[in-house]
This record gives C-alpha cells, sequence and structure tokens, in this order.
C-alpha cells in the first residue's frame, strides 16, 4: 500500500499544475521534510535583541533591555557566548507600602542608624555565557496553506550580575559583581527567509545583598526578542 501511495504522488506531481500538487501533497505530505529544507541551523550565527520584565519579584520591580550571540554547531546543539542585559529597576509596591511608608515605626523597632543601612540589591547588568539544547522542532498549519516552524529550547550557562544598593531612606549605594548562574528556557518561531522571534524565560542565580543580609537570590526575567541568522540559506 505504501508504495502504491508513494507511486501515486510521483505519478501527478511530475508534470501537473501547482493547483493539483498541492492537492496531492496536502493529502500525503511534501517530498522533502519542510523545516530541514527551509530553515537550517547548522553553522549559523543567529544576533537578537529584545526586552524583558521581572515579574515575580516582591522586593523590586524591573525590566531590562537584552541582547545576544548564539552560533549554532548543529540542528540540537548551540552555544551562546554572549548574552547582555541592562535593567532599570526600583522599589515594589510591597517596598513602598509596608517598609518604606513605616518608616517611623521601623526606625522606633531598630534605630535610625540601622534603618539608615537597610538596601535592596537591584540587579543593573548581567552577563553570561551558556550552552543551548534545541530537543524540539515542530510546524503547526496556521491556515490551510500557511505553516509556521517553531523550536524550543534550554539553556545552562555561567556568568555575573552587576547589583547596586538601594537604601529604603533613599539615595543609591555601591555597585558590585556577583558571580551566577543562568539557566534558560525559550521558543523560538522561525520566520522567512532569516529571522525569528524568540520568548524566552531566563533565571539568574546570583548572591545579593538585601536588608544587609547576603546571600543568593533569583533573578528571574520573561521577555521577548527579535532576531537575524547570518550564513547560507540553500533553499531561499
Amino acid at each position: 500500500m505504501g508504495l502504491m501511495s508513494f507511486a501515486a504522488v510521483a505519478q501527478v506531481t511530475e508534470g501537473n499544475s501547482a493547483v493539483e500538487q498541492y492537492r496531492v501533497q496536502s493529502h500525503y505530505g511534501p517530498e522533502e521534510a519542510l523545516l530541514s529544507s527551509l530553515y537550517p541551523h547548522e553553522q549559523k550565527l543567529e544576533i537578537g535583541g529584545g526586552a524583558a520584565i521581572a515579574p515575580l519579584s516582591s522586593l523590586m520591580k524591573y525590566y531590562g533591555f537584552q541582547g545576544s550571540l548564539i552560533y549554532h554547531i548543529n540542528r540540537r546543539h548551540a552555544v551562546e557566548p554572549v548574552f547582555y542585559s541592562s535593567n532599570i529597576g526600583e522599589f515594589s509596591s510591597f517596598d513602598e507600602t509596608q517598609l518604606i511608608a513605616k518608616k517611623d515605626k521601623i526606625i522606633g523597632q531598630v534605630g535610625e542608624p540601622a534603618y539608615n543601612k537597610l538596601a535592596i540589591d537591584i540587579p543593573k547588568q548581567m552577563l553570561a555565557a551558556s550552552y543551548l539544547f534545541t530537543p524540539y522542532h515542530a510546524k503547526l498549519h496556521l491556515s490551510e496553506r500557511s505553516v509556521s516552524h517553531f523550536d524550543l529550547y534550554f539553556g545552562l550557562g555561567a556568568g555575573a550580575v552587576q547589583t547596586e544598593e538601594n537604601f529604603l531612606k533613599g539615595g543609591l549605594g555601591e555597585k558590585q559583581w556577583n558571580a551566577g548562574a543562568l539557566v534558560t528556557a525559550g521558543a523560538r518561531l522561525l520566520i522567512r527567509p532569516r529571522f525569528s522571534f524568540r520568548m524566552e524565560a531566563r533565571d539568574f542565580i546570583h548572591g545579593a545583598n538585601s536588608f544587609g543580609t547576603k546571600g543568593t537570590t533569583h533573578s528571574f526575567q520573561m521577555g521577548v526578542a527579535l532576531s537575524m541568522f547570518f550564513g547560507s540559506f540553500y533553499s531561499l
């Protein structure tokens, strides 16, 4: 049965109109895999830029502008030698209503010298390098004649975060770099001929100072980015 179907496809698609070829291929599928012919990743550079927000922190609210450079070794494996994020942050509503607005009450409990030293470290810059793994490629029919190609990827990396002290009394303190690890998960929507739209979640695990206590914290960001592939594309 399979040999008969293949023979039928070959007989109808050779020398027939585009409408007839589409009718047959819509039933039996195209002769070549669309994902690998349209979007080969091998030995391609992907340069992207975008923006992100921190939606989960109770102590700070900030957004960032990001840039990245990715080299695709093959379809599944890639390295991201450069990821950079510049952030703009401030106190959250929790700080303003529960800490700053109750300044006199807190000073009465801990004393003014201690209150003046209370600060929160807000991430200002992030820099990392990662390994990315893409286990899943797929295509999704948006209509009868349009197909969307996308893949999912995950990454592990190492880098550093520059934090800046933000005092509850007002004003800024020291900036310092803290070593950290980066965990990434994302989806890449591929747009012909060489563009992609990415949705990412990145969690930077690093050291930080909160209210005079040094510890490990998570700087979690969700963002979007537009990127461009550089390299030869044999099916354009």
